[in-house]
């Protein structure tokens, strides 16, 4: 009886340490996967939470002529990001600081032009005329209006507005990066 008993624990235990090996293994896997996805879903957030967010932008393209080339984004902590190409003072990319008043102020001018009412295009059939590309994100909302012509007057103020806010801004060369379109903003 004694040696039946040596046997089946023989042949039991392999079977028993697998088991136990399965259970840690596959339990660890599983605790962990769960614990990286909500530490990433954690530092999304996080992330999401204190990173800037776009507040405005005014972008001026190209005409035949000698047209001022820039793209200005203002953001929502107060960092100004400049980015000159053409036929303005400052060429290359910028940087400055506005204060809390000014970033309260574009969200008001915001409401205040109906910036979300607007048309996304005023267009023209005149090659030549420069385009005027503004952006605006607040409460949960986000326009891109293309101006080449005729835009209404509540438009025209705002980016007279955007621009007036550019030139109190002191700004700083980090670069002579010149792509408008690949800021990353």
């Amino acid at each position: 009886m004694e040696a039946l008993n040596t046997l089946a624990m023989k042949q039991l235990f392999p079977a028993l340490l697998i088991l136990a090996l399965a259970i840690v293994t596959f339990g660890c896997k599983s605790g962990k996967k769960s614990t990286a996805t909500s530490s990433v879903s954690e530092s999304e957030a996080a992330k999401t939470q204190t990173e800037p967010q776009m507040l405005a932008t005014i972008l001026r393209t190209p005409c035949y002529g000698q047209c001022p080339i820039y793209k200005a984004t203002f953001m929502d902590n107060g960092e100004v990001i400049y980015i000159g190409k053409r036929f303005v003072e400052n060429i290359g990319t910028y940087k400055g600081l506005i204060e809390a008043s000014q970033i309260q102020l574009i969200k008001e001018k915001i409401t205040e032009y109906d910036y979300f009412s607007l048309d996304s295009l005023y267009p023209t059939q005149i090659s030549d005329f420069p385009s005027c590309i503004t952006e605006a994100r607040l409460n949960g909302n986000r326009k891109k209006v293309i101006d080449r012509h005729n835009a209404p007057d509540n438009l025209k103020a705002f980016e007279k507005f955007l621009d007036s806010v550019l030139e109190d801004v002191a700004l700083e060369k980090v670069s002579d990066e010149t792509d408008l379109y690949n800021s990353g903003q």
